[in-house]
């Protein structure tokens, strides 16, 4: 039975020349189990050149709850989306807000979960699971791909060990982004979901990431290997805040296969024992997220992830240290 009153909700979602996934995300958020009159949606439109402001507009004529803000300038130190997120942060009125991204579908009990993970657990900060869906071979080893470092974040965050959010599946109360100021008062990151993250940690906020099919999003996944590693980099840019031990844990995961080959030059025993480990514990981990999130019928494609990871882990790392600049949905960034 639905609260008579329940707390209140916006939702923020950057757009920028999405007009071919947007109405998908509009259609799965109207689908929503939560009272609409206690929810409303902002859609930034960050400059589109293409339908994505009209088709806004146009659902928003059968969605009252949804509006289109049109972002015409761009504030002091930021950029990008964190700069569409930070004037619809400035608008909203919800006690939380509720991020996704225009290429994002969230399943009709997101806000539900998450608003019961804040009240529950006191958090300033809830993350989702968002999976990557898509017919090719490449877009499935996204899903585990995602799945398996998802499913690593949860049980890391399970130990009280603060590791990062989700900008398409995350939401904080107001009063915690209030108090840290905001992305305004943040130094700029492509990372913008880590970088709130972080600072509602450091203010002494707490977290939780959840893996739960009720929370489950689906995403784009990215169609060639060069807007992969493009992703990649930005991401391996946010992660060098991160804390010296889990930096070192990611290169060692991006590079266990060279490193092992290495290794077995000079102790064979040492590293063929160590791929075992190795394969088991990835194994255990993609195991327990194919079971939380109840997509089993992925487990063909995790057979598949040790060659994937064999090269693009590798790749990654190299392209991370080229010195080409990030680009994200048209933009270049330094």
């Amino acid at each position: 039975m639905p609260a008579t009153n329940p707390p209140t909700i916006s939702i923020l979602i950057a757009a920028r020349n999405e007009e071919a996934n947007i109405l998908d995300c509009l259609r799965a958020i109207s689908q929503l189990n939560y009272p609409a009159h206690a929810v409303e949606v902002l859609i930034g439109n960050d400059q589109s050149t293409d339908a994505t402001g009209r088709l806004v507009t146009e659902f928003a004529v059968r969605q009252p709850g949804v509006r289109l803000v049109d972002i015409l300038t761009t504030w002091p130190g930021l950029r990008g989306k964190v700069n569409v997120l930070a004037q619809l942060a400035r608008q909203a009125r919800g006690q939380y807000l509720f991020f996704t991204d225009a290429d994002t579908q969230v399943p009709p009990d997101w806000l539900t979960a998450i608003e019961r993970a804040f009240t529950s657990s006191g958090a300033g900060i809830v993350t989702g699971v968002t999976l990557p869906t898509g017919p090719r071979l490449f877009h499935k080893l996204q899903t585990i791909d995602w799945l398996y470092n998802l499913a690593l974040t949860h049980l890391l965050s399970s130990f009280g060990l603060a590791v990062t959010a989700m900008g398409n599946n995350m939401a904080v109360s107001h009063e915690a982004y209030a108090a840290v100021g905001g992305y305004e008062s943040m130094p700029f990151s492509v990372v913008e979901d880590y970088a709130l993250f972080q600072a509602l940690v450091r203010k002494g906020y707490g977290f939780r990431n959840l893996l739960d099919e009720r929370v489950l999003a689906h995403t784009q996944p990215v169609d060639t290997l060069q807007a992969f590693l493009h992703q990649r980099k930005r991401w391996m840019r946010g992660a060098t805040d991160l804390p010296t031990w889990m930096v070192a844990g990611l290169y060692v995961q991006y590079l266990a296969a060279p490193l092992l080959l290495l290794l077995g030059w000079f102790a064979p025993v040492a590293a063929v024992g160590l791929y075992i480990l190795k394969l088991l514990l990835q194994t255990l981990t993609i195991s327990f997220g194919l079971s939380r999130l109840r997509q089993t019928k992925l487990w063909p494609y995790a057979l598949l992830f040790e060659p994937y990871q064999f090269l693009i882990g590798p790749l990654s790392v190299a392209f991370y240290w080229l010195p080409t600049p990030i680009e994200w949905k048209g933009r270049k960034y330094v």
